[in-house]
């Protein structure tokens, strides 16, 4: 059930966009460490959560304005050497990607499905086994794809996919989960327009630090 609802879903193209950044070790890692402490607590404590976060849509917005923040950030080109590309992808990835998808799948359908079938089942150990290991053979997919576009597209080009595909989930996370009320044209043009500005802020620092990168030779 995990496996088919996974499949074209954000999760696997979240997977597909860290896959182009880090080595597959490092996605799978943390995919699996996000994951799991993701779905650990939705079916060890699917109670105790529920109680606190009544309204699933407080979880979807979270989501999405730290989905905004990895676009953005993904978005931002520092032109390093490989020396210091090497050393960035240390733990600081895996825990970056871990958070990524434990944000990412708070109030997610799969978190509700794996609650769901361990509050009726009398092993969810074996559901927390199952689900997981759905998880990471989706993800491992999309992973297998970022390692093609990665290796055949300019590393500039393949950021600045990266980045869209992770700005696409937060406006389509905070689309689906604000109020009714916020989705007015003015909201939504003010929005946008800060979003673009922001956008455009970014691609504007590039082009100064690629100068600056050119200069100094």
């Amino acid at each position: 059930m995990v496996f088919v609802g996974e499949m074209g879903d954000k999760s696997q193209f979240l997977a597909l966009a860290f896959a182009t950044q880090y080595p597959m070790r490092t996605v799978l890692s943390g995919v699996g460490l996000g994951i799991g402490i993701n779905h650990g607590l939705a079916i060890l404590a699917a109670m105790l959560i529920a109680g606190i976060f009544k309204d699933v849509g407080f979880l979807q917005i979270v989501a999405g304005v730290l989905f905004l923040f990895f676009g953005l950030s993904t978005l931002s080109i520092q032109y390093e050497d490989e020396e210091e590309e090497v050393k960035a992808t240390s733990r600081g990835p895996v825990m970056t990607i871990a958070f990524a998808f434990f944000i990412g799948e708070l109030g997610d359908k799969t978190q509700l499905m794996a609650m769901t079938l361990a509050m009726s089942s009398a092993r969810p150990f074996l559901i927390f086994c199952a689900t997981v290991s759905s998880m990471i053979v989706v993800s491992s997919m999309g992973i297998l794809v970022g390692k093609y576009v990665g290796k055949n597209i300019p590393q500039v080009a393949v950021s600045y996919l990266a980045a869209a595909l992770f700005l696409f989930f937060g406006v389509s996370k905070l689309y689906g989960a604000v109020d009714p009320g916020f989705l007015q044209p003015g909201w939504i043009g003010l929005f946008a327009l800060i979003l673009s500005a922001a956008v455009v802020w970014i691609l504007l620092q590039n082009k100064k630090r690629r100068k600056m990168k050119e200069i100094d030779g």
